[in-house]
């Protein structure tokens, strides 16, 4: 086991000061500052130092994986022996405490833990149940009702709200929300906090718990009742939190509560990198920490090890104009290095072909295909530098995601594409099979059946038969109406099959479904539909579209080869390449036009902090229509960018020294850039 003297070994001093501090500690965590780092030297310093039993430890992060890591290192640190038993992540800890007195939540030894599939599945049964799936809700409620409600539930339980207080509350979110003059839709609302009541008592019924009750009983429970508290708050002497800036209300509370007897809470974050919020994460808590805990320690790490100066520079400067920050500058002892790249193209084509011709212009200087990453706002983006690294034979791989003609939106438009080219062949079956019920048509299981039956006696195509089939009315007019709209654009040969793919679209009602869907991702598939639509124009025949997209999708994607990644910059927190590209940095997609623009702000300095060497920032001034450059590009001090590729350009700034602090006059305009 390592002595209290070797845990502290390879820290730097503000790390070594803050892994050492007693009661409510905050690290203030900027990007690339060894953070992990600290927070496993504040574990070892804590058993190695102060004597506290590692049994008596509590360490808490947000994924499995991250969890993994930590437990590792400690061990590496420690020793397997001395290593803390109580490290998960908050629902796998939760979990373990909701076992030893399952009765807290109404459930009895041996529960079972469903998953958010079978959690969707048992709400959906609930909701026929209590008859919600009827016509008149599903048109008032868009077209998922079913993940609305499971959001809605899960919300629930992050707030603490338990079944029988759920009608109140939210009537009273309504009361506000109307006094307040926001938008509210009680319909939803309303509907959810009933459903709730009946899932949960379904759930007690089968001695099972979903993700949001780990929390949700054993916090509400300490918080009830004084001998409970006391009996989990005693089992611990020091709790360690990781990744503070992004926890709820459930997981913020649970940690005070296990704190509560001896306060010794011990926090890492960064309030510059909460980009969560439509997780649940609530920046507030880090942000207030000191008021929460007013005894609390507060410590800046603040030299990165990761980037240049020039890079830093820019994510300083980019992150000063969001006003509500606890505030830290990075700086690293590196060389400035190269400054930003901010490269204009004409368009969006254009700016996928010149991205990946750089990329092969570094691969042939010596940079592996594994050190660079293009990072872009939202997934509907990746098909354009999907199409150019493939052309190029240049290998990569999708981080976390799936290619952009897998997702379900592409293969549904594809497939009425397919099906309207070969409305009489059965070669167009399993299309028919992918979308006659998308969106509802009354073609359920027994109504397919019928459809089969009738196709394999007339040897004919699924649509023929569905022509001619004894249906139901309702599903026959339906049918009817979908089977007319398939074909009329088959038969408008002077269609071009962008305009085809459009009118199908709009004629079986596909795009009105997304329209009116509130899911989370309705935004990001109707980018998908336009994207496809938009690249559907450099084919002549739909089978040649058709062809194209089943050749894309073959292969499997190995994360781990050397492939050039792609990812969502959400995708990348945490990660950190050598050259990483930053596209489509225009007004109204980065950042959007919806959303609170201080978390994207924030977006953007996690994007910038993930290059170690080389980081490109482009824009387009054509992406379906004219654009203007990002506001946030204006944020780039002059002295840390330069306006087209370097190109191998000698560096004028590089100094060797800690970057120059953001000025007044480093601010510069649009027109700078153009």
């Amino acid at each position: 086991m390592s002595t209290s003297s070797d845990v502290l070994n390879g820290l730097t001093v503000d790390q070594a000061t803050a892994a050492a501090l007693p009661g409510a500690v905050l690290v203030l965590a900027g990007a690339g500052t060894g953070k992990t780092k600290t927070l496993i030297a504040g574990v070892a310093h804590r058993i190695a130092a102060r004597g506290i039993p590692a049994s008596r430890i509590l360490v808490v992060t947000f994924t499995n994986k991250a969890a993994a890591e930590m437990l590792l290192r400690i061990r590496a640190t420690l020793g397997d022996s001395a290593a803390p038993s109580w490290v998960g992540t908050f629902h796998g800890l939760a979990a373990r405490q909701l076992r030893v007195e399952p009765e807290v939540a109404g459930l009895r030894p041996g529960f079972d833990i469903v998953d958010a599939d079978d959690s969707r599945r048992i709400i959906k049964r609930v909701m026929k149940g209590m008859n919600l799936n009827a016509a008149a809700d599903d048109v008032s409620m868009g077209r998922d009702p079913l993940k609305l409600i499971c959001n809605r539930i899960s919300g629930f339980k992050d707030v603490l709200v338990i079944p029988n207080e759920a009608a109140s509350h939210v009537e009273a979110r309504i009361a506000e929300a109307n006094n307040a003059g926001l938008p509210v839709d009680p319909h939803h609302l309303r509907m959810a906090a009933r459903v709730y009541v009946e899932y949960q008592r379904v759930l007690r019924d089968a001695n099972a718990a979903d993700f949001g009750d780990l929390l949700l009983w054993p916090v509400r429970a300490m918080q009830a009742n004084r001998d409970y508290l006391d009996r989990w708050a005693g089992r611990f002497d020091a709790v360690l939190a990781d990744e503070y800036q992004d926890v709820n209300q459930a997981q913020y509370s649970w940690l005070r509560l296990l704190a509560a007897s001896h306060g010794e809470l011990f926090t890492v974050g960064d309030d510059d990198q909460s980009i969560y919020s439509w997780r649940g994460a609530d920046i507030r808590y880090i942000r207030r920490f000191a008021h929460d805990f007013p005894n609390a320690t507060q410590v800046r790490l603040e030299e990165n090890f990761r980037s240049t100066g020039h890079i830093l520079s820019a994510a300083n400067a980019v992150i000063a104009q969001d006003r509500g920050r606890l505030g830290k500058t990075l700086y690293t002892r590196k060389p400035s290095g190269d400054p930003i790249e901010v490269v204009r193209f004409r368009n969006a084509e254009a700016e996928a072909i010149g991205i990946v011709a750089e990329i092969q212009r570094r691969h042939a200087e010596g940079s592996s295909w594994q050190d660079m990453a293009i990072l872009y706002r939202s997934n509907a983006m990746s098909r354009g530098f999907e199409e150019s690294l493939m052309r190029g034979r240049i290998p990569y791989v999708l981080v976390g995601d799936v290619g952009f003609y897998q997702r379900a939106e592409i293969k549904d438009a594809l497939a009425l594409l397919r099906l309207s080219a070969t409305p009489n062949s059965t070669q167009g079956d399993e299309a028919f099979r992918r979308v006659i019920n998308v969106p509802a048509r009354g073609f359920g299981p027994k109504t397919m059946d019928t459809v089969e039956q009738e196709a394999a006696w007339r040897q004919v195509s699924l649509l023929q038969a569905l022509e001619a089939a004894d249906l139901a009315p309702k599903a026959r007019s339906a049918g009817l109406v979908f089977a007319d709209a398939v074909r009329g654009v088959g038969r408008d040969r002077a269609a071009t099959v962008a305009d085809q793919i459009s009118l199908l679209l709009d004629a079986t009602g596909y795009r009105a479904m997304l329209r009116e869907s509130r899911a989370e991702t309705t935004e990001d598939k109707l980018e998908n539909i336009q994207e496809l639509i938009g690249l559907a124009g450099d084919f002549h025949t739909a089978r040649d579209l058709l062809d194209h997209a089943a050749l894309s999708t073959s292969g499997l994607q190995d994360e781990s080869a050397d492939r050039v990644r792609l990812m969502t910059m959400h995708k990348g927190k945490g990660l950190e390449f050598s050259h990483v590209f930053l596209p489509a940095w225009e007004a109204g997609t980065f950042p959007p036009d919806y959303g609170d623009i201080s978390e994207e702000r924030r977006l953007g300095y996690v994007a910038i902090t993930r290059g170690m060497r080389r980081v490109t920032i482009t824009h387009c001034e054509f992406r379906r229509g004219h654009t203007v450059p990002s506001s946030f590009i204006d944020d780039l001090p002059v002295e840390n960018r330069v306006s087209g590729w370097l190109r191998g350009r000698p560096d004028p700034f590089d100094k060797g020294s800690r970057p120059p602090r953001l000025s007044q006059g480093s601010i510069s305009t649009l027109a700078g850039l153009r």
